[in-house]
């Protein structure tokens, strides 16, 4: 089974294509400088899956390194990561973002014995299709196959297709949520979400606790100061900082401190108790997949789907040379 390496000396030539890409930007070509296949300019022409069943890699799967065919790989992540009665659309935008994930990562090295691993909480998940209904497996096989090769590309340079559950109304700047400011990782609008299971949560507890949480951060805190202070937000509607007690804590502190699903949250002093209400499921950087089925139930295509979230970059078709 072939091997593939985006930018780094290879044996295996490919090459990229543009594909589909933002108005008013130029089409780009990029190919490694041995002999490379020619491709169409259109989904609409991919031949059969060819190139992940072609392309090997490497998934550590606990604690066990295994090798597979990409094909194999995205097929598990789509039934890990998504639900697979979400639309085709969906479907097929996930796979994308997932298979320019994972070779991503592989360029990156992110692990010293695999190109990736099957934790969602480090890279993407994957899991075995057993177990799976026919349907299921299906639906995922077809959005990999109907996707075959493609991947997103900003510069010329794979993108860090990052994604998540829901959003809440608006995906977040990486800036905000990472530190570093990633061009095609934008805060961008993303409604038609609140049916998603984790749209909303609340928790509430004791105002004690909260303090005690918030002095774990930062023991300065007396908890004689007034509570609630300044809360500023960021352009996708998450809390920038909060002054709680005195003290300015990041969003992004806050979420780590209580537990909380996402940063978009409002604090709520009832006295001896403190609520937190949360909306979105997630870092909401990246796609939304719960936004990716709204706008797929909409009519809308998956190359619409993924440049909507990925702002600036531009599809491209890896093919392996003969």
């Amino acid at each position: 089974m072939k091997r593939f390496y985006l930018g780094l000396v290879a044996a295996l030539a490919v090459l990229c294509v543009v594909l589909f890409y933002p108005s008013g930007q130029a089409a780009r070509t990029q190919a490694e400088p041995t002999e490379a296949a020619a491709a169409p300019t259109h989904s609409a022409a991919l031949p059969a899956a060819r190139f992940d069943a072609q392309t090997s890699i490497s998934v550590l799967l606990e604690g066990q390194t295994r090798e597979m065919s990409l094909q194999d790989y995205l097929t598990g992540v789509l039934l890990a990561e998504m639900p697979t009665d979400f639309p085709a659309e969906a479907l097929k935008a996930q796979a994308v973002a997932s298979r320019t994930f994972a070779l991503h990562q592989r360029a990156a090295r992110k692990h010293t014995n695999a190109d990736i691993c099957g934790d969602s909480a480090c890279c993407q998940g994957w899991v075995s299709s057993e177990g799976f209904s026919a349907e299921a497996v299906k639906n995922a096989v077809e959005a990999v196959a109907a996707t075959d090769g493609l991947v997103l590309c900003y510069d010329g340079e794979l993108i860090d297709a990052t994604f998540f559950s829901c959003s809440g109304g608006s995906t977040e700047a990486a800036v905000e949520v990472w530190g570093s400011d990633v061009p095609y990782l934008q805060a961008v609008e993303s409604p038609n979400e609140e049916d998603a299971p984790r749209y909303c949560d609340e928790t509430s507890l004791p105002r004690a606790e909260f303090v005690r949480i918030l002095q774990t951060e930062n023991p300065a805190i007396t908890g004689a100061e007034p509570l609630l202070g300044t809360i500023t937000r960021t352009q996708g509607g998450g809390i920038a900082t909060a002054t709680l007690c005195g003290q300015v804590f990041e969003g992004t502190t806050l979420r780590r401190l209580f537990g909380l699903r996402s940063t978009d949250l409002t604090i709520r002093d009832e006295g001896e108790r403190i609520v937190l209400t949360t909306r979105g499921f997630g870092h909401r950087v990246g796609m939304s997949q719960y936004g990716a089925r709204a706008m797929a139930e909409a009519g809308d295509g998956f190359e619409t789907i993924l440049l909507h979230y990925y702002q600036g970059a531009a599809l491209y078709r890896l093919e392996l040379s003969e």
